[in-house]
């Protein structure tokens, strides 16, 4: 398992960004198209970086928007010539890869060590600290719905890992429901942890705060060993990007996100249609599901595979997809001038949809707020709850 990173473990990392002139990670690093600064792009959070390691920045100099404005979206992973060489390829780890994202965690990390971090983010930490979850949600609530549906785990080794948004806000609730009641309908074997089933880390990680994703770690290990878990099925890109990449001590246990399991299941003739779904529809790809995964063609194919469904692709899409805004603590921190949600809202708009499709929670509860602040009359719904309604 990974230690805490330091901006030390990271020098040499942050020197191969510096001493690079390409500029590719600034041309889509959503960050940097919000507030045309190139302080927040990896490049420049790279320079501060290393002005810190230095002792020729004081951090508390740092404004919010350079230290909070990235969102995690991995473009600047994706796009980096540095990180593409086989070795980094097959071998590479957060500590190797040059990443303005985990920059920007480090600096976050030594923020929340000083105590000075916003409260909006303080709160979501001590949240996850008390309740497992960022809302502050009570445990209870999340073993009653887990009743309610009928789901608790009783000695399947597969799982539904619905996250800590579920069932605390009530949009990823319902995709979480909508998705549990076609794998139902598709006799899938499966089972929710309920209370148990904490926090994974990627929350308190993106936020800053390492010590307490090692908790969650160790935490979320033993419960998996003591329920002899097999499978997890991710609703979250982000638990499923943590859970592959960082859970060192789960190489025995397969890890999915929901849409590869959807499409095995329509391509295996296990979900049939029995509706129409007579709608123009786009997708957006989640960051953490895309760039950072390298899942693309599943949700489309879901989505092609319905009848009367009619499937259009926004300008920017797949590897070039923009950030909804919702990563990094874009869901908890409101930063004046970064409307990213709103610019990908616009995007959408363009298309002339009546539904805005999504794999990711975060990703509904982002775009389904500003297209209601925006007022467009697009509905905006997780994959799951379309195929349900297809069913």
């Amino acid at each position: 398992m990974d230690e805490p990173l330091t901006l030390q473990d990271q020098e040499p990392q942050l020197w191969t960004c510096i001493c690079c002139y390409c500029g590719l990670c600034i041309e889509s690093c959503p960050a940097y198209r919000e507030l045309k600064n190139e302080a927040v792009s990896a490049r420049g959070i790279s320079q501060v970086a290393l002005g810190i390691a230095w002792d020729e920045i004081d951090l508390s100099e740092l404004s919010d928007d350079i230290v909070y404005a990235c969102t995690g979206c991995r473009w600047c992973d994706w796009i980096c010539s540095q990180n593409t060489p086989i070795k980094i390829v097959r071998d590479g780890s957060r500590k190797t890869r040059v990443s303005g994202a985990t920059v920007s965690e480090i600096l976050r990390s030594m923020k929340a060590e000083e105590g000075t971090i916003p409260p909006e983010i303080r709160d979501a930490l001590n949240n996850i600290v008390k309740h497992g979850n960022p809302y502050g949600g009570p445990k209870a609530q999340k073993d009653k719905w887990v009743d309610d549906l009928g789901m608790k785990i009783d000695g399947s080794e597969t799982i539904l890992y619905v996250g800590s948004t579920v069932p605390y806000d009530d949009r990823a609730a319902r995709a979480a429901e909508a998705l549990v009641s076609v794998f139902k309908k598709a006799n899938l074997n499966f089972g929710i942890l309920g209370s148990e089933e904490i926090d994974s880390g990627a929350f308190s990680r993106m936020m800053g705060e390492e010590g307490l994703f090692f908790e969650m770690y160790d935490s979320l290990i033993e419960t998996f060993e003591k329920y002899g878990i097999k499978k997890i099925i991710c609703l979250s890109p982000h638990d499923y990007d943590t859970f592959r990449e960082y859970y060192y001590d789960i190489d025995g246990i397969e890890v999915k996100h929901y849409t590869e399991v959807l499409w095995e299941m329509i391509d295996s003739g296990k979900i049939e249609f029995n509706n129409e779904f007579d709608q123009r529809v786009t997708y957006h790809d989640p960051c953490y599901l895309g760039r950072r995964s390298e899942i693309y063609d599943a949700p489309r194919k879901i989505l092609q595979s319905i009848p009367k469904l009619d499937f259009v692709e926004m300008y920017f899409t797949r590897e070039n997809a923009h950030c909804c805004g919702g990563g990094g603590t874009g869901l908890w921190l409101d930063l004046p001038k970064i409307n990213m949600d709103m610019t990908r809202s616009d995007e959408a708009k363009e298309k002339d949809v009546d539904y805005l499709a999504v794999a990711c929670p975060i990703c509904l509860q982002m775009l389904d707020s500003a297209m209601k602040s925006k007022d467009y009359e697009i509905e905006v719904r997780d994959i799951a709850e379309i195929v349900e309604k297809a069913m």
